[in-house]
Parts: structure tokens; sequence; C-alpha cells
């Protein structure tokens, strides 16, 4: 989780438990990356250096520490989102081909996903997070942020009003998936197909554009490439985190 640029310097004893805290979610989300649910505290503890008393201390229960990184996963992605939509308005806009220079706010986020991260920051831990208010305000928030990003890119042409927040973090799942090869090879075939994905979306934004400059097509006519609605956060919400039927989420 990204420390809080706003806020106010710690003491050195809560500064280095912070830290610790973080650097014990790095080695959870990468050990969960690794070896799926089966994945044990131990393995964490291991991979970030301390006791495993140090990790129950913190958190009581392997779902606690599951749910912890959950929320940190959502933190991380809302940050990079932020910085994207940023980002991209200083930027003047390239070919969408998932080569050179990335062409928007879209393909600069699914790019950092893919090349930056040890592993896909929403992670297959065996559990759905409940829906706590901790849970629903970090979604929230990236909610915003990813519709900043969509926002940055509708404008530029590179995305249909029709691809969601939801559709961009269903697509993150898509493109980076756990192949059993070299990071390198890894890395190359998820941006080949960031680039196609990317391509499908610009090609789909401009049918779009070009369908409400164009004159009216008879009754009963449709555009073939074009995008239809995608999800809404909430059924985002509904298909990540665990909650009553029929309780939507603020945001």
């Amino acid at each position: 989780m990204p420390p809080d640029p706003t806020s106010p310097p710690l003491a050195g004893r809560k500064r280095e438990a912070l830290a610790n805290d973080r650097n014990v979610l790095v080695a959870a989300r990468e050990v969960f990356s690794l070896h799926g649910p089966e994945a044990t505290i131990g393995q964490v503890a291991e991979r970030a250096g301390v006791g495993v008393g140090s990790i129950y201390r913190r958190y009581s229960t392997k779902s606690a520490l599951v749910r912890a990184l959950h929320v940190a996963a959502i933190d991380d992605l809302a940050q990079i989102a932020r910085e994207c939509a940023e980002g991209a308005k200083d930027t003047e806009g390239t070919a969408a081909t998932g080569q050179g220079a990335p062409s928007g706010a879209v393909e600069t986020f699914l790019r950092r996903h893919i090349l930056e991260s040890f592993g896909p920051l929403i992670i297959s831990s065996g559990e759905h997070p409940p829906a706590t208010p901790e849970v629903d305000a970090a979604s929230a928030a990236l909610h915003e942020a990813l519709e900043r990003v969509l926002a940055t890119d509708r404008e530029a042409g590179l995305v249909p009003s029709t691809f969601t927040p939801a559709d961009l973090m269903l697509l993150i799942t898509h493109l980076r998936p756990p192949l059993p090869l070299p990071r390198e090879q890894a890395d190359a075939l998820h941006l080949r197909y960031l680039g196609v994905a990317l391509s499908g979306l610009a090609q789909a934004a401009s049918t779009v554009a070009s369908a409400a400059s164009a004159p009216a097509s008879p009754a009963g006519a449709t555009t073939s490439t074009a995008l239809p609605p995608g999800p809404s956060w909430e059924d985002w919400l509904a298909m990540w985190t665990s909650r009553d039927p029929g309780v939507a989420a603020d945001g």
C-alpha cells in the first residue's frame, strides 16, 4: 500500500512497524501469486524475512492477512490509476500498437500492471474479501480513479464510452495470467495481447465516432464492431467481493 504523501512523518517505531507491514503484504502477494490458495503463513514469513509470530501478532489468522492483502491491492491499483490519468494529460497520444510510447492512460495503466508488479495485484487467494467498510471505501476510491483513466482516453478517442471500469478490472485478469515461462517471455506475450486489446478498443471507439457523424441507418441496422455496454462497478464488486445478495456498495 503506498504511503500517503499528505500524512505527517511518523515516529521511529511506528515508521518501522509500517515498513514491516508493507514488507509482509508485498511478500504475501508474491507468495500467493506463486502458490495460490495453498500458500502458508510460514512461506510468507520466510519471504518477508520475519518470524511467523510477527505476522500473527499483526494478523490473527490467514484470512485476516488475505483481507489486508486485498485492500492493499485495491489501494495500489488506485494509486497507479491516478498516476496514469495525471500523466496522460501531459503525453501526446500515439497509435495503440502496444509498442513504443504508451498511447493513453489505459495503455499506461495496463503496461505498468504487466511490467512493474511481481505478479497480478488482484491475486487468487482462494477467498473473496468480505464487503467491509474498509473494502468498500478502497473500492470506491479505485472506481473513481479508473473513471478518470477512462475519461481521459474517451476524450482522446482511444476507448468507447461503453468500456467501463469493471471492464478494465476484468481485462487485467485476462492480460496477466500466470504462465510457465521466464518473466521476460511472459511479459512479451502479455504485451502482445495488450496490443491486440488496445487495437480493438480503438477500433470500437472509431466506429462509434463514425456512426455518430454518419447519416441515420435504416431501422434495425446494427454496427457489428460496436462494443456493447460493459458490466457495472456493482457487477464487478459482486464478482470480486463476498456480500449478501441484493446489497449494493457505494461508489
